[in-house]
C-alpha cells in the first residue's frame, strides 16, 4: 500500500477514534482532552457583537498581536485570569532566544484567521451588529472569533469543576477582547513551540509574514490534512485560496474546502475580504496576471492549441461525441485541465469547442470553460479600496525549489510525526523570502475603550422559594446592571444540576453574560435601525423539575464579576417540589443532562489532531 493512502486511512482512523472518544461517558479519560463533552454540548454564553465590526476587531487584533490589549494576570476570587500576551520566541533553531512580549505578530496573518475561523463575528448569526446575544460556539465547542477551544472543557479542561466554568473560561467566552487576546495567545505558543516540537520556517523571524507557516498550521492541526501534498487536494489549485475575491486566481474554479487550512489563511492575507454586501473593488493595472489574450478572428473566444478550465459545474461537465450528443463520453470535474482542438459550433442554443483530455476527445460547452489564470507573483499589487484590511505581499513555499521540496516530502512529515514531533522535524525547516507587514501600529491607549470601568450591579431577592410539579416551576427574576462604562462579563454558578439560570423567554441555560455600559449602544434591530443606550441582562432563576424527586431540595447560585471592581452575589435557592422523574442531578451538584446551546456554524471545522 502507498504512503500516501496509508496517510488518507491513518487520519480516518485517528478521526474514528476522536469520535468515539468524543461519545464516551464522562469517566473517558480520553474525552477530557476535547471541549465538548455529552450530555453539554457548550458552555452557554452571552457576549456583544460590535456595530462597527470591521473597525472595532481591526483595532482589538492590532492590540492583542502587540500585548496592549488585556491587562496582565488578576484574580477573580481565589482563582486567577490570565489571557496576556507571553510574546513569541525568536531566531533559527541554533540560535533561539527567549520569548519576549516585545516580538509582536504580524497583524494581517491573525485577522486572517479569524476570518477563517468565525467570519469575524464573535456572536452567533442571529445576533446583529451592535447587539447581545449567544457567542458563536461551533459543533466542536470552539467560542467566539477565535474559535477557542483549547481550555474550554467541562470536565477538566479548564473547567472549575466539572460542569461549573472557571473564570478564565466565562471571559473569553463572553468579552469578545479577551477571546481576541486568547486566541492570539494560542498563536504565540504555537509558534513557540518551535524548535522543540515544530519546525521552523525562515530564520524564526516573527516579523516575517513568511515565517509564521507551520505555527499557522498548527493553530488548525499539525496534521497531514494540512500538509501541501495531501493527495485529497488538487494539484493545480494554486498557493492560496481567492478569499472570495472574484478578481484572484481560482475564483469559480476552487473552493475553500479544496485548500489547506495554511493556504485559506495566506490567501486572505493577500486577498482580504470585503465587509459584508461590499463589492470587491476591481483589479489593478500590473497585478502580476496576464491581461487576457485579444480575441481571436470572427470573436470566438478560444482557438485550437488553447488549454482550458472546467468550471462552475457544481456536478461536472459532460464531454458529448457531438455538439449535444447524447450519451455523455465522460463527465470530467471543476478544476480539470482541457485542450482545444477545433470550434466553435452552434447546438441546442449553446457553443461548443471540440476538446482532448488525455485519450478522450469530445465537445464541451463554452459556458463551463474558461482560460487558466496564472499565478501572480508574491509582490503583485491587490487593489486596497475598501478591504478589510491592507493586502500583504508575501511568498508561499516554492515546491520547485529543491531545498523547500526536501522539507515537504511526505517521507520528511512522516518521519516528524512517527517521532512524536518530539525534536521539531528539523527535516521540515526550509528558507523564506521574508516579507513584513505594512499595519499601522494602533495606539496603546485605544484599549480602554473595550476594557472602560465596568462597574456590576446584581439585583434580586437572594433567599429564592420556588415550588415544582412533574413539568413545569416557578422562577424568581434578577438583573445584572453595568453601572459604569463599556462591557461588563459575569459568570453564573449553580451548586445542582436541577438549578437553571436563562432568559425569561429562552430555554437555554446560561453559565455567564455580558452587561453593556451606558457608553455603547445595543443594537435590537438593523434596518431600520433600532439601538438603545446600554442593556441590563435580564434574566431567572428556575429549575428543570424532571431531576427533582418529590420532597424539599436546596441549592445556590453564585454570580461573580469577571472584570473590574469584585462583585459576587450567592442567591439561596429553596424548592418544593411534588416529584419530577428524579433523573441525574436530582439534589445533587452534578451536571443534569439537560439540552444545551446550540453550536453555531463554524467556518472550519479543526482537526481532531489540534494539541498534538
Amino acid at each position: 500500500m502507498g504512503l500516501k493512502i496509508e496517510r488518507i486511512i491513518l487520519a480516518l482512523a485517528i478521526g474514528a477514534f476522536a469520535l468515539a472518544a468524543a461519545l464516551a461517558g464522562p469517566g473517558s479519560a480520553r474525552a477530557d482532552h476535547y471541549a465538548c463533552h455529552p450530555p453539554a454540548a457548550g458552555w452557554g454564553f452571552d457576549t456583544y457583537e460590535y456595530e462597527d465590526y470591521v473597525g472595532k476587531y481591526n483595532t482589538a487584533i492590532d492590540l492583542a498581536v502587540r500585548g496592549w490589549a488585556v491587562p496582565g494576570a488578576y484574580a477573580v476570587g481565589d482563582e486567577t485570569v490570565n489571557v496576556s500576551y507571553q510574546g513569541v520566541e525568536t531566531g533559527s533553531r541554533a540560535a533561539r532566544t527567549v520569548a519576549s512580549p516585545a516580538n509582536g505578530i504580524p497583524p494581517t496573518v491573525y485577522k486572517a484567521i479569524a476570518h477563517i475561523e468565525a467570519d469575524w463575528s464573535n456572536a452567533a448569526s442571529q445576533v446583529p451588529y451592535g447587539g447581545v446575544g449567544p457567542t458563536l460556539l461551533s459543533m466542536d465547542c470552539g467560542y467566539g472569533i477565535g474559535q477557542i477551544t483549547s481550555g474550554m472543557g467541562h470536565l477538566g479542561g479548564g473547567a472549575l469543576e466539572p460542569g461549573v466554568a472557571a473564570a478564565r473560561q466565562a471571559v473569553i467566552g463572553t468579552h469578545p477582547l479577551f477571546n481576541i487576546a486568547e486566541g492570539v495567545r494560542i498563536l504565540a505558543d504555537k509558534w513557540n513551540s518551535a524548535p522543540n516540537y515544530r519546525p521552523i520556517a525562515g530564520v524564526g523571524d516573527p516579523a516575517a509574514i513568511e515565517d509564521w507557516y507551520y505555527a499557522i498550521w498548527s493553530y488548525n492541526g499539525f496534521a497531514f490534512v494540512n500538509h501541501p501534498l495531501n493527495p485529497t487536494k488538487d494539484p493545480l489549485r494554486g498557493s492560496v485560496w481567492n478569499c472570495g475575491d472574484p478578481h484572484a486566481p481560482g475564483y469559480g474554479v476552487f473552493n475553500r474546502g479544496d485548500y489547506t487550512y495554511v493556504e485559506d489563511v495566506y490567501g486572505c492575507v493577500r486577498f482580504p475580504p470585503m465587509p459584508k454586501g461590499v463589492p470587491y473593488p476591481p483589479p489593478l493595472a500590473g497585478n502580476g496576471t496576464p491581461p487576457p489574450p485579444p480575441p481571436n478572428p470572427g470573436g470566438a473566444k478560444f482557438a485550437a492549441g488553447d488549454e482550458v478550465v472546467v468550471f462552475g459545474t457544481g456536478s461536472g461537465l459532460n464531454i458529448r461525441p457531438v455538439p449535444a450528443g447524447d450519451p455523455p463520453l465522460t463527465v470530467v470535474p471543476d478544476g480539470t485541465h482541457l485542450t482545444i482542438l477545433g470550434g466553435p459550433q452552434t447546438a441546442n442554443g449553446l457553443t461548443w469547442w471540440n476538446v482532448q483530455l488525455g485519450a478522450i476527445s469530445g465537445w464541451a460547452a463554452e459556458q463551463y470553460l474558461s482560460a487558466p489564470q496564472a499565478e501572480p507573483a508574491p509582490d503583485a499589487p491587490v487593489n486596497p479600496a475598501g478591504r478589510m484590511w491592507p493586502p500583504q505581499a508575501f511568498a508561499m513555499p516554492n515546491l520547485a525549489s529543491p531545498e523547500v521540496a526536501s522539507a515537504f516530502t511526505v517521507a520528511a512529515f512522516s518521519t516528524c510525526e512517527d517521532a512524536g514531533f518530539a525534536g521539531g522535524c528539523p527535516l521540515m525547516d526550509f528558507p523564506t523570502t521574508p516579507h513584513y507587514d505594512s499595519s499601522l501600529p494602533p495606539n496603546p491607549s485605544d484599549a480602554a475603550y473595550f476594557l472602560g470601568a465596568p462597574v456590576l450591579q446584581i439585583v434580586g431577592e437572594t433567599n429564592v422559594k420556588l415550588s415544582a410539579g412533574a413539568t413545569s416551576a416557578s422562577s424568581s427574576p434578577l438583573t445584572i446592571k453595568n453601572l459604569g462604562s463599556a462591557l461588563a462579563p459575569f459568570r453564573i454558578r449553580t451548586s445542582a444540576g436541577w438549578l437553571v439560570v436563562k432568559h425569561p423567554v429562552e430555554s437555554r441555560r446560561l453559565d455567564g453574560g455580558i452587561a453593556i455600559g451606558a457608553n455603547y449602544q445595543v443594537v435590537d434591530q438593523k434596518s431600520p435601525r433600532i439601538a438603545t443606550a446600554g442593556r441590563d441582562s435580564s434574566l431567572i432563576i428556575t429549575v428543570d423539575p424532571t431531576y427533582l424527586t418529590a420532597g424539599t431540595h436546596t441549592g445556590t447560585v453564585t454570580i461573580d464579576s469577571l472584570l473590574g471592581p469584585a462583585t459576587k452575589t450567592v442567591f439561596t435557592v429553596t424548592v418544593v417540589s411534588t416529584g419530577g422523574s428524579g433523573g441525574t442531578g436530582a439534589g445533587s451538584g452534578s451536571p443534569s443532562p439537560v439540552p444545551q446551546p446550540t453550536p453555531y456554524y463554524r467556518a472550519i471545522v479543526p482537526n481532531l489532531t489540534a494539541d498534538q
